[in-house]
């Protein structure tokens, strides 16, 4: 049986459901509880996944970084707005990027975000 409960808090009235006897609240709790679990292991495949598939450190130093100067252009990966002075690097297709946005894509991947060339290839094949 569902019945429903007011509670007021701080001028406002909330209602609350009660399922044979157990306020909802709880089981919101428990749901947040498996919530952060499930984050947690996320959290640890990814890592594995990114260890295993990104693009190694000691070529993503060799990417060019710029600051970023008047523009309307927007990030492909996060679709917000370049801004002056913002940091931004350029993969060697020329795409540009938020440094921290194409940092994180990277790591778990080898390709460009927008025309998905390999960047690791492009790299080693500027080393010989």
């Amino acid at each position: 049986m569902i019945q429903v409960l007011e509670e007021r808090s701080e001028g406002q009235q909330q209602q609350q459901y009660e399922i044979d006897g157990v306020q909802l609240r709880i089981w919101e709790e428990v749901a947040n509880q498996y919530r952060q679990e499930i984050q947690l292991w996320q959290n640890s495949v990814d890592k594995l996944f990114q260890k295993c598939n990104g693009v190694p450190k000691k070529y993503l130093q060799k990417l060019k970084i710029m600051m970023m100067g008047k523009s309307n252009r927007q990030c492909s990966i996060c679709c917000n707005q370049f801004q002056k002075d913002e940091l931004i690097m350029q993969l060697p297709c020329k795409h540009i990027y938020h440094k921290s946005c194409v940092d994180s894509w990277l790591q778990s991947s080898t390709k460009c975000p927008n025309c998905r060339s390999d960047v690791l290839e492009a790299l080693k094949d500027q080393e010989k």
